[in-house]
């Protein structure tokens, strides 16, 4: 299994993390006739595609697979990686396939330009998976800046970065907030957000990369995630791909 990339963790790069947050790109005000959850699966590897896919459809759901086509066929720190009929299949069965870059690279350490011509690449690649256009954008690692963000094509409706929050209210369409489906306590740290959320009628993105019964530290536990969404439908909540779900803003 290969060494998990982990972006600058010094002040100034906290800084401009902050400052990348507050600063909106593409401000919208939602809301929404009921609450809404989305799954989303970062990377990704085959167990979010086989396994992932099937709790999602056995709830009558489907989810959101953020694609890196440079990734495909590789091993990753959350396992084998996704294989280009994965794609396809998913694709068919009423996912959607949504983009990261084609080589999974730190947004924020590299030229504008040169992230912006590996976006198109990896909307190729997945074009030629089998995917269609994906309308919808998830920076890898959650890193991103302030110039990405405005340049971001407008054939994407949204992009999902990492920061945990609710999207209700004013928020960012360029940056998305989204809850860990992995480490400590999430799954008791969900169900209260979910609580929380139905009350607001808001909309709740999680992200993930595997799953299984035994995930590594990025991924998520099959069990926990039948149990995450249970708790939802319970709740009331409506399970839509990231996109479909932002279809649903009222007016």
């Amino acid at each position: 299994m290969t060494v998990a990339y982990v972006p600058a963790r010094d002040p100034m790069s906290k800084v401009r993390r902050r400052l990348t947050q507050w600063r909106a790109s593409r401000p919208a005000n939602l809301a929404f006739g009921g609450p809404i959850l989305s799954i989303s699966f970062d990377d990704f590897p085959a167990s979010a595609a086989e396994t992932g896919a099937a709790i999602l459809e056995s709830h009558g759901a489907r989810g959101t697979y953020y694609a890196a086509a440079g990734l495909a066929n590789t091993e990753g720190p959350s396992g084998r990686n996704y294989a280009p009929a994965h794609i396809a299949r998913l694709a068919s069965a009423g996912h959607e396939i949504g983009c990261h870059s084609f080589g999974h690279d730190d947004a924020a350490q590299r030229n504008v330009f040169d992230t912006l011509q590996d976006i198109a690449k990896n909307r190729d690649a997945l074009a030629a998976f089998g995917a269609r256009s994906p309308r919808t954008h998830a920076y890898p690692y959650g890193e991103t800046t302030n110039r990405l963000k405005d340049g971001l094509p407008p054939r994407f409706t949204s992009a999902r970065g990492i920061l945990p929050g609710m999207n209700v209210g004013q928020v960012d369409l360029a940056q998305l907030h989204a809850y860990p489906l992995f480490g400590d306590n999430w799954l008791r740290a969900m169900q209260s957000t979910l609580k929380r959320a139905a009350k607001r009628n808001a909309w709740v993105i999680g992200f993930t990369h595997d799953v299984s019964d035994a995930p590594s530290a990025w991924g998520t536990r099959s069990n926990d995630l039948d149990a995450l969404l249970s708790c939802a439908r319970t709740l009331g909540f409506t399970i839509l791909p990231v996109s479909a779900a932002l279809e649903r803003r009222l007016p």
